[in-house]
């Protein structure tokens, strides 16, 4: 895994997340699209969860809870935070 790769990847979801969405919704959209990328990648779990956890600087909570999800639940997690920000926006 390029780590200087993934962080910027992890960087360029947070630059672009709807501005509706709270810094902890954000963290969470980055942290899924993170995981799933590297999954797709062949990336072991731990190295994932190393790299989030201890470069990106990522709540280990929030990290451990979606590391083990299939990709169609962390599509469906993407899909109800990107719901969030359109709800939010519409407010």
């Amino acid at each position: 895994m390029n780590q200087t790769f993934m962080a910027g990847y992890y960087q360029g979801v947070v630059e672009v997340a709807p501005a509706s969405l709270s810094a902890a919704q954000v963290e969470r959209l980055a942290v899924t699209m993170t995981i799933q990328h590297l999954r797709h990648a062949g990336v072991s779990i731990t190295s994932i969860h190393d790299f989030l956890v201890d470069t990106i600087h990522a709540d280990d909570r929030v990290v451990k809870q979606y590391l083990n999800l299939s990709a169609a639940q962390l599509e469906s997690a993407q899909a109800e935070l990107l719901a969030l920000a359109f709800k939010n926006e519409e407010a």
